[in-house]
C-alpha cells in the first residue's frame, strides 16, 4: 500500500531536458522519500510502451547470474549485491497491469515517514491519459514536467543517441548531423513521441487536474525563484537551488544553422502550441526561435 500519510510526485519529462539536475535538487530534501532506483520506468513498460527497457533489464540479471562462481569463498558477493538489487527491481513487473502493489512496495522501499514520494522517470511523457488518469489515482499523485526549447532538446537527444556508437571527434559531429538529416528526411520528426510536448500536455490535462500539475520551463529551471515556486507546489521547505550543472553532457557536437532552420521548421507546431498554451511565460530563448522561423517564412 501506499504510506498514508504521503503524497506521490511523477517527473514525467522531459527528456534531456534537466531531469537529472532536478532529482538531486530535490534530493536535498528530507521531506521527499526515493526509491533505490532513480528511473523506475514501470508505467512505460507495463502499458507496452517500454520493451526494450525490459529487455535490457533481463539480459542483465542473466549476464550477473552467469558470473555466479561455484565455490566457497568471497568471489560472488559484489555480483550477488548487483543481482539482488536489480532481481529487486525487476520485481515491479510481477503483477498483472492495474496491480501495483509490487511497484509501491519497491518505491516505498526505506521510506520513513516523508511527506513526499517521488518517481523521476522523463519516459513517462510518452503514455496516455488512461495511464495517467491510473497514475494519478496514487497518493493523489503531483506531476511535474519540464520543457525545453524543442529543437535544443532534439539535438541534445541526437548527440545521446550517436554518443552510444562510440563516435569521436570529426567523426561524431558528422555522424550528429547524418542523423539529423536521416530525421528530416524521413520526416519522422513530427512523429517523435518524446518530442511532442502538445500531445503530452493534452494527455495529461484530460486526466489530472491542474492543481496538480506543475510544468517548468529548461531555460528558467536553475533559478531559485523556480525553486521556490517547486516547493512552495510540492508542499515542502523551501531548499536552495543547486548549480547548473549538465549530466551525462557526453561529446559536443555543433548543430549547423541550417539543420538548425529545419528542425526549427518541423518542430513550428510545438512553439506554437506552447505559445499559446503559456504566453508570456514561455521563456525570452523560445521567443527568439519563432522569430528566426518568422523570418525563414519571409
Amino acid at each position: 500500500m501506499f504510506p498514508e500519510n504521503a503524497r506521490m510526485i511523477f517527473c514525467i519529462g522531459a527528456q534531456k531536458a534537466g531531469t537529472t539536475w532536478l532529482f538531486h535538487a530535490l534530493s536535498q530534501s528530507r521531506e521527499i522519500h526515493f526509491s533505490p532506483n532513480k528511473e523506475l520506468h514501470y508505467f512505460d513498460v507495463m502499458a507496452g510502451k517500454a520493451q526494450q527497457v525490459l529487455d535490457l533489464r533481463v539480459v542483465a540479471a542473466t549476464t550477473l547470474a552467469q558470473r555466479l562462481v561455484a565455490k566457497p569463498g568471497p568471489h560472488n558477493i559484489a555480483t550477488m549485491k548487483q543481482l539482488n538489487e536489480l532481481t529487486s527491481l525487476l520485481s515491479i513487473y510481477s503483477r498483472a497491469r492495474g496491480d501495483h502493489q509490487a511497484y509501491l512496495s519497491y518505491l516505498s522501499d526505506g521510506y520513513n515517514g516523508q511527506k513526499r514520494v517521488c518517481d523521476i522517470t522523463p519516459a513517462y511523457a510518452i503514455l496516455d491519459r488512461q495511464t495517467f488518469r491510473e497514475m494519478g489515482s496514487i497518493g493523489q499523485a503531483q506531476f511535474l514536467f519540464i520543457l525545453r526549447d524543442p529543437v535544443e532538446r532534439l539535438w541534445s537527444q541526437i548527440r545521446m543517441a550517436v554518443s552510444t556508437r562510440n563516435k569521436a571527434g570529426a567523426a561524431f559531429q558528422q555522424a550528429c548531423e547524418a542523423r539529423g538529416q536521416l530525421l528530416l528526411d524521413s520526416r519522422r520528426i513530427p512523429k517523435i513521441e518524446r518530442a511532442n510536448y502538445k500531445r503530452t500536455i493534452t494527455e495529461l490535462e484530460a486526466a489530472i487536474p491542474p492543481n496538480r500539475i506543475k510544468y517548468l520551463f529548461y531555460e528558467n529551471l536553475f533559478q531559485q525563484s523556480t525553486m521556490m515556486s517547486l516547493c512552495s507546489f510540492l508542499g515542502i521547505s523551501p531548499l536552495p537551488t543547486l548549480p547548473k550543472q549538465r549530466s551525462n553532457v557526453g561529446q559536443i557536437a555543433h548543430l549547423p544553422d541550417d539543420l538548425r532552420a529545419a528542425f526549427r521548421i518541423a518542430l513550428d507546431p510545438q512553439y506554437k502550441f506552447i505559445r499559446e498554451r503559456f504566453g508570456a511565460d514561455m521563456p525570452a530563448a523560445w521567443d527568439n526561435a519563432i522569430a528566426a522561423r518568422i523570418c525563414i517564412d519571409e
